[in-house]
């Protein structure tokens, strides 16, 4: 495939018409004519590769008249015919916004009309969807799912889904990404665009472009001397607007604050590991949580070192900086585990919802092997403040082990789990465990929504990857899977990670699924 190049443009759709005078005709009573478009049948946005169509709408002064004695014109830039009939088709080879320029001349009179400032854009078609990180033939391998959609006659939308395979490897065989893939992270560097972060083991960790997947920059280009500072091993990459946060195997943290009119590579990362205060022997970091980190203005990590949470707070405002995260709770219940201390038991999951107004956690006690469910509303306005924190036996202790893997709806009450080839979902208020699907092989891996949770995406470690409707026709039915699937895609590879696209921040903002 050709290398795309994709503008983000507002996009205006509108004809001018007018003519050239020719010679004297001032005293000619000439057939004049009014262009407009026919609507229905004329694309002005497509996706890189369809076929744009403008059907023009031609109004005569004089419709009795011999109306088929013209030459038409079809312009891109200046004098770049396109086509000279007169309906236009074109496939574009590239993305980004193009102007097209239709013209008709009378042969007779050798007057000419001219309709303009016909803008067309041409999207990237990997600009918004499903990102899924695996293992294939040895070697990372990058998939992406996107959603389209149209309208019948009846003015309903349907959708359909369109997959990508192996994407990286089709459009780059001669530029490989490396092996031992790890984790995505999708980066927003400005309203319309993103970068796709991917973490490996070998071969480099690279940001892809948005639109097309070509390597942007290396990881190890973004610390100074462009080398990754001694022991530095990247496993995972966080993306916290203005602040950028970089976790290593040997459990240290790197950060760096965004500058200037640009979000993403202007400032290098900073070559010394966060502190976190209390730490014993500086601590040993395993994990980001997966936070909207926007919603919760904070990057929550787990310090296994000291079994505690920890973290820094995060800003989407260029004048603001970070800091490190200080839990406050209110009330201060001793009979509730506190994220600062979980000495005897061991974090499953931390997940938040409500836009970032409250986080789930499920915690394991060591010495019983009882699960708790803990619920608490946060403020991060001021600090890291958690209220109302309560605590209970886990309704869904009977189906998970230390092997589950878990994803919060973040609008909505349901808690999904993935137990092996098992998917359950809880919901929080009435404390009730349904079984969603048996997949009967492989494992499931993770568990996320889309963009406006409209959707879920399962990934199981034997390469396939399902997409669900959520709703609560699905969820009522007595077989929630089979009622709710949407989209299946097979033979991925061993999936490792699932990220949602955004394709910018005004998206990610907003929760746009555009």
């Amino acid at each position: 495939m050709k290398r795309f190049i994709l503008f983000s443009l507002f996009v205006s759709f509108w004809f001018s018409a007018c003519y050239e005078d020719k010679g004297k005709y001032n005293l000619i009573d000439y057939n004049d004519i009014t262009l407009d478009v026919v609507a229905s049948l004329t694309k002005k946005t497509i996706i890189l590769g369809d076929t744009v169509r403008i059907v023009p709408k031609v109004t005569w002064k004089y419709p009795d008249r011999d109306t088929l004695a013209y030459d038409y014109r079809w312009e891109m830039g200046l004098g770049n015919v396109i086509s000279t009939d007169r309906n236009f088709e074109y496939i574009p080879t590239s993305c980004g916004q193009f102007d097209v320029n239709f013209y008709m001349t009378d042969r007779q009179t050798g007057l000419e009309f001219h309709a303009s400032h016909t803008a067309i854009e041409v999207r990237s078609p990997y600009k918004v969807g499903w990102l899924i990180l695996s293992e294939k033939d040895n070697r990372t391998s990058l998939s992406y799912i996107r959603r389209d959609s149209w309208q019948d006659e009846d003015k309903k939308t349907h959708y359909k889904w369109e997959a990508y395979p192996d994407i990286y490897a089709e459009l780059y065989p001669d530029n490989p990404l490396g092996a031992g893939p790890l984790k995505l992270e999708n980066v927003m560097t400005g309203g319309e665009a993103d970068e796709v972060m991917v973490v490996q083991r070998t071969g480099g960790s690279y940001y892809l472009s948005g639109m097309d997947f070509t390597k942007v920059m290396a990881l190890h280009d973004e610390f100074p001397g462009s080398a990754y500072p001694t022991g530095l091993e990247p496993v995972e990459v966080r993306n916290g607007g203005w602040h950028d946060f970089v976790l290593s195997a040997n459990g240290e943290v790197y950060w760096r604050r965004n500058t200037g009119s640009e979000i993403q590579h202007v400032t290098a990362f900073i070559d010394i590991p966060l502190y976190f205060s209390g730490a014993t022997d500086g601590g040993r970091i395993t994990q980001f949580f997966d936070l909207d980190t926007k919603d919760c203005g904070a990057v929550l990590m787990y310090d296994e070192g000291n079994n505690r949470v920890v973290g820094r707070l995060t800003s989407f405002n260029s004048s603001s900086d970070s800091g490190p995260v200080e839990f406050i709770y209110t009330p201060d219940d001793p009979s509730v585990v506190k994220l600062t201390d979980l000495a005897g038991y061991k974090i499953m999951y931390l997940g938040d919802y409500g836009n970032g107004s409250g986080l789930n956690i499920i915690l394991k006690e060591e010495s019983t092997g009882n699960y708790y469910y803990q619920n608490m509303g946060i403020d991060n306005w001021d600090g890291f403040n958690i209220f109302d924190c309560t605590q209970e036996l886990f309704a869904g202790s009977s189906v998970v082990s230390d092997n589950t893997v878990y994803f919060r709806i973040r609008p909505s009450s349901y808690l999904f789990m993935g137990e092996r080839s098992k998917l359950y979902f809880y919901d929080v208020n009435t404390k009730s465990v349904k079984l969603f699907t048996d997949y009967v092989s492989g494992n499931i891996v993770e568990i996320l929504q889309d963009a406006d949770a409209g959707e879920i995406g399962v990934a199981l470690d034997d390469g396939n990857f399902y997409i669900y409707k959520l709703s609560t026709e699905v969820l009522a039915d007595a077989n929630p899977g089979g009622k709710g699937l949407l989209f299946h895609v097979s033979d991925l590879g061993r999936i490792v990670n699932i990220e949602w696209k955004w394709g910018g921040s005004y998206n990610w903002a907003f929760k746009r699924y555009e």
